[in-house]
């Protein structure tokens, strides 16, 4: 789990794709489909929401970088 937090852009584009598929699953399974798919979508939507948070608890902050490095 922490080497998925150490990968900026891995665990941003899984918090993204988490977040983007929680919208569909909520709504399809509010008008046509089973409740599975609701709570699907609602996990999927607490899950993406709490990725970078707990990335910050648990590694901090990420590295400030500036324009003069170059």
């Amino acid at each position: 789990m922490t080497t998925l937090f150490r990968n900026r852009l891995a665990y941003l584009s899984l918090s993204f794709f988490l977040l983007v598929a929680a919208f569909p699953l909520i709504s399809i399974g509010m008008t046509t489909g089973p409740d599975l798919l609701w709570w699907l979508g609602l996990l999927s939507l607490i899950c993406g929401g709490l990725i970078p948070p707990a990335q910050r608890l648990i590694l901090g902050a990420p590295p400030a970088t500036t324009d003069n490095d170059s």
